[in-house]
């Protein structure tokens, strides 16, 4: 059965919303940040991650099942370690947050501008951005659930017909035979993808305002999708342009559906794309602001408050923060999206939270 609370998502739009946000993070990695190491067997590695996607997602399930009627992540700190040090590091999490959505959305805003208008600037479109994700987070959470269930379908359609459309253009030899000795590159490859599926554990401090019931098939399902989409990525974009030129490239995927055309239908369909990736950005940003929030709200004023308007509004010098100084130059922001983002994210979500919860699990605690 459903839950009657007016903000509250079911496990269906928590697994959309989920599968749309981290869209954004996945075409940064997936081939870019992973053909370094991996080459041809960059397609590989993606799928490789498949079964780890899927067992992660099962266990924060596992984990969250634990929580009680109005408890988060947040809550869940507090119970397994005592309400300051719980406090403290859902603070620590909400600082982070803020500041990785700070990059989040410059590095949209950048992309937006290389990708289709490159004499823009690009605080403008960083600024209404910014508008739209904190009227998000000031919002329902559940109105960014219903966005994901429209944004969801219109997000397949788009790949589907990008994947079906770049085969003419992609060549065997790219990605077959792998060289010898590549087992170990193709290994190290899947790191950057994983890292970037692990943010979805960061959803878990949404987890009072998500209906009752097993979470574990919300997060694996979509965690495999998007991992097989990141197969496909990586096999269509290297495919087409070989591991060597795909390297030097940072927006790849972009650059290869420029050249894509459907006879008797569009043109070109980068417009397409653009768009419904403006709105993968959106609920990228308004999820991200959702869940700084609501964890600043339990360091700030317990287990259980919501002053989620006040919250809101405090996370957003360390968005700008974020913005900012991640992005001074393009090789800084390069440097940032493959290296500082990535291990910050998984020092959180691989180490900080679970370690958290399994203290809790041996005090008995959950």
């Amino acid at each position: 059965m459903g839950d009657d609370r007016p903000d509250v998502l079911s496990r269906r739009q928590l697994a959309l919303l989920l599968w749309c946000a981290l869209i954004s993070p996945l075409i940064r990695q997936a081939p870019g940040a992973m053909v370094s190491a991996a080459g041809e067997g960059v397609w590989l590695s993606a799928l490789s991650c498949m079964p780890a996607a899927a067992v992660l997602g099962l266990l924060w399930g596992r984990y969250l099942r634990s929580r009680r009627a109005g408890e988060g992540l947040g809550e869940l700190f507090c119970r397994c370690l005592g309400d300051a040090p719980g406090r403290a590091a859902a603070a620590l999490c909400a600082l982070w947050v803020s500041f990785a959505a700070g990059f989040e959305l410059r590095s949209g805003a950048d992309r937006f501008v290389s990708a289709v208008y490159p004499e823009s600037p690009v605080w403008l479109f960083g600024g209404v951005m910014l508008l739209l994700g904190a009227g998000a987070a000031l919002g329902r959470l559940k109105a960014l659930g219903r966005c994901a269930e429209l944004i969801a379908p219109a997000l397949g359609a788009v790949f589907a017909l990008v994947f079906l459309f770049c085969l003419p253009n992609m060549e065997v030899r790219n990605l077959w035979p792998l060289p010898p000795g590549s087992l170990a590159g193709t290994a190290k490859g899947a790191l950057p993808l994983l890292n970037a599926l692990s943010t979805g554990a960061l959803l878990g401090f949404l987890g009072d305002r998500v209906e009752k019931g097993p979470l574990g098939a919300a997060f694996a399902l979509p965690l495999l999708a998007l991992a097989g989409l990141g197969a496909l990525l990586c096999a269509a974009t290297v495919g087409t342009f070989g591991p060597g030129l795909t390297e030097q490239m940072n927006y790849p995927f972009f650059v290869m559906i420029r050249s894509v055309r459907i006879a008797h239908l569009l043109e070109r369909i980068e417009a397409l794309v653009v768009a419904q990736w403006v709105a993968a950005d959106f609920l990228l940003l308004g999820t991200l602001l959702q869940v700084s929030s609501t964890a600043l709200s339990t360091a700030l004023f317990g287990a259980g408050a919501r002053r989620r308007a006040l919250s809101v509004w405090l996370c957003l010098p360390p968005l700008l923060s974020g913005a900012v100084l991640c992005a001074p130059t393009a090789l800084a922001l390069r440097r940032a999206a493959r290296e500082l983002i990535p291990l910050g994210t998984a020092a959180l979500t691989l180490l900080l939270i679970p370690g958290i919860l399994i203290v809790g699990r041996i005090r008995k605690k959950l």
